[in-house]
């Protein structure tokens, strides 16, 4: 039994980590989102742009107009490249951690599996035991009749 509760003892430090992997998965996703969304805000910016853009030269605007929304543009490119780079970033460590949860959720789970079986194997010797102590009294009783 004691082999047991060592067995427990890994159990719960295994259980620990995977929890702070779960952690830490949970955080990196959470900025991955952030920065996501922040991409996705720029695109929707860089669309709506763009679309006033087309819509100024069909309707013939004037040139600052035009230039305005061509130097917006010319900023928000290095930017949306910047965010994109970021967010890639973001998904590989995220993806990363990933598979760390699911090593440490692999590993907290071979520890339960030991541990089923020991307990098992102990209730399998109780109960042998069990049987050889009551085919010891039978004896007894027999032998005293």
């Amino acid at each position: 039994m004691n082999q047991l509760h060592g067995f427990e003892k890994i159990r719960l430090i295994r259980e620990n980590e995977k929890n702070d992997a779960q952690l830490k998965f949970q955080e990196a996703t959470e900025e991955f989102e952030k920065y996501a969304s922040h991409l996705y805000d720029l695109l929707k910016k860089k669309e709506k742009i763009e679309e006033s853009y087309k819509q100024s030269l069909s309707d013939k605007s004037q040139i600052e107009t035009l230039q305005s929304y061509h130097q917006y543009l010319d900023f928000l490119t290095p930017t949306i490249i910047s965010v994109q780079k970021k967010v890639d970033t973001a998904r590989k460590y995220m993806n990363q951690l990933q598979e760390h949860v699911t090593d440490h959720y692999i590993e907290v789970k071979k520890i339960e599996k030991i541990i089923e079986k020991k307990e098992w194997q102990y209730k399998q010797l109780e109960d042998k035991k069990d049987l050889m102590l009551m085919d010891e009294v039978s004896i007894r009783k027999y032998s005293e009749q």
